[in-house]
């Protein structure tokens, strides 16, 4: 209950930091409060130094002065080395509470991205699809960077608000009346400081919303290389609509949000030198101020613009995470979480029977549809020791049945049972343990991640590389693939031997042989799909090759979303090897 409201709670710039580490966010405060507190003490030490009547509370108690290093006089050498003790105070303070919060913004940016893995992880793959690679990788790449950073300053500022009132609390001290006038401009500059911030975040926003255009567009210039290259008007529109226009776009409202945050950190500046000036030209002489309140003043002043400069600086910074923060907090919003079991214990589930009742699958419609396409209703078996084939045009729903058949779509409606069992959402992810798939747009991972039996791992993958014939392509250690820049073929056999190393008691192959040359073509329907049969495999194959039909114990043939027959292969050859089977035995 704790770990989903964690999971669904907004982003918060200070709660992040408060959240990965609060004992270093309090030191670091507390440290930089009494660095900030300390650096307010030093006007009044050098007025001090300067004009001892100015001071009433820090009358030097002894006139006599000390020699350093027998050649520099140091007048009043208490009142000297309480200065350089401060001196020494804030630079540890100041160091320490820095180090504390870099840490902190460090763990907390790590933890916001392990955050976003783990959502990323929990997503229904509809929604994934939805969303989309180009917005997540923004958000972890970019997002969270901005948020942490942002969030790392807000110490600071409170740092040089302490600074702040320090400061002007002796400007209290000094005169009344320059006080109250000094703090009236601070907070009028301050309220119409946030007219152009205010303005600048919105273009910002405005540039941040480009930015997922963009990514999507790098996406399609890299993934699409190839079809660009052969059209050259084709090349160029692509450029020019999906990437230099979003680039266009952006720097548009980057520059213009820039300009406004410069222009706002340029008047903050403005505002301390007016104040300053009108201390020294107007207060002056409507006051009668005397010579040294207006040097003590215009000395605070001139300090003050330390604290004020850290707190104008960080205004951009803060900005650009409120924008990072509002786009993720939007995208956490849209990231559904998806029922995940907690049991780690690897046990799998071996069904006797798999059956579809009655399953529909609706797609999302996209612009300009009434309604998405549409798959079923759908009433399927499948039986251990059963090889069934999907067949039918492109188009047809194959694959999607595939999707609905290894759980990763979920039916509008129907059932889909395991046994006597009725796949629900408490109980899916513990099903999708007993399927291996291999859909056309696998990922190959670069290790063998997940199998539970480490012993002799390294040489079952080494044996099975053989059969595969990728032993001079690939080899293996530690469960490592030495390289997987192979041609697609080859990739769809590393994907299988790691499909065959899992060893799970149902399987699903979409075109796995559409890639692969006559002789493995020859080898996966003679052999392979075979071989998982005698193993007493349920096995699903999506498939064109039409050459290899007869060899289906079923053929499920589908059409718009339906299946039109379901016709069971009496004169199976599955366990029958071909001519061409017995010239490749020495490869398998």
């Amino acid at each position: 209950m704790n770990k989903n409201k964690q999971e669904n709670s907004s982003i918060n710039l200070f709660g992040l930091l408060t959240a990965t580490a609060p004992n270093k966010v309090f030191s670091s405060i507390v440290l930089g409060a009494l660095g900030g507190a300390a650096y307010s003490l030093l006007v009044p030490l050098l007025l001090l130094s300067l004009q001892p009547p100015l001071s009433r509370l820090m009358q030097p108690e002894f006139e006599t002065s000390y020699w350093l290093l027998g050649m520099f006089e140091v007048s009043d050498p208490q009142q000297a080395l309480f200065f350089f003790s401060v001196c020494l105070l804030i630079l540890l303070c100041r160091g320490f509470s820095g180090t504390f919060m870099l840490q902190v913004s460090v763990d907390a940016t790590v933890n916001l991205r392990k955050r976003m893995y783990g959502r990323i992880a929990k997503l229904p793959i509809q929604k994934l699809d939805q969303i989309g690679p180009s917005r997540l990788l923004t958000a972890i790449n970019k997002d969270v960077e901005l948020i942490s950073y942002g969030a790392s300053t807000i110490p600071s500022i409170l740092v040089a608000v302490t600074t702040l009132f320090g400061m002007l609390g002796f400007l209290l001290y000094l005169r009344v009346e320059t006080f109250l006038f000094v703090v009236g401009l601070i907070v009028f500059g301050f309220i119409t400081y946030q007219i152009p911030i205010r303005f600048g975040g919105k273009h910002m926003m405005k540039g941040r919303n480009s930015f997922d255009g963009i990514q999507e567009g790098i996406r399609g210039l890299i993934y699409g290389a190839k079809e660009l290259k052969l059209n050259k008007h084709k090349q160029q529109e692509f450029l020019q609509e999906e990437l230099y226009n979003a680039e266009d776009n952006y720097k548009r409202a980057t520059k213009m949000g820039e300009t406004f945050v410069v222009f706002a950190n340029n008047y903050s500046n403005l505002i301390s030198f007016f104040t300053m000036g009108a201390v020294a030209y107007v207060m002056a002489n409507y006051f009668t101020l005397s010579r040294d309140d207006i040097l003590g003043s215009i000395m605070i002043l001139l300090y003050i613009m330390g604290p004020i400069t850290v707190l104008v600086g960080a205004m951009s910074s803060l900005v650009s995470a409120k924008v990072a923060a509002k786009k993720l907090n939007q995208l956490f919003d849209e990231m559904t979480i998806e029922p995940s079991s907690s049991n780690m214990s690897g046990k799998i589930c071996h069904p006797e029977q798999l059956k579809l009742e009655d399953i529909e699958y609706m797609y999302p419609a996209l612009q300009n549809e009434e309604s998405g396409f549409h798959i079923g209703p759908i009433n399927l078996t499948f039986n251990p020791g059963e090889i069934t084939y999907l067949v039918g045009g492109n188009g047809s729903g194959k694959t999607s049945l595939g999707k609905l058949i290894s759980l990763h779509h979920i039916p509008n409606k129907g059932r889909i049972y395991f046994d006597n069992q009725v796949v629900l959402d408490s109980n899916r992810d513990d099903f999708r343990q007993s399927i291996s798939a291999i859909y056309s747009d696998f990922y190959l991972f670069t290790k063998l991640f997940g199998l539970v039996e480490k012993n002799g791992l390294d040489g079952r993958a080494s044996e099975l590389l053989k059969r595969l014939g990728l032993e001079e392509k690939v080899t293996i250690e530690n469960g490592q693939f030495s390289s997987t820049r192979l041609s697609d073929g080859q990739k769809k056999r590393l994907a299988l031997l790691v499909s065959y190393l899992e060893d799970r008691p149902i399987y699903i192959f979409d075109e796995w042989a559409a890639d692969q040359d006559p002789e493995f073509k020859e080898i996966f329907y003679h052999h392979i799909l075979p071989d998982l049969k005698k193993l007493n495999k349920i096995v699903v194959v999506i498939t064109h090759d039409d050459r290899y039909f007869h060899l289906a114990d079923k053929l499920v043939r589908m059409e718009t979303g339906q299946v039109l027959e379901e016709v069971k292969t009496e004169d199976s050859e599955s366990n029958k090897p071909s001519k061409q089977l017995s010239e490749v035995e020495n490869v398998i």
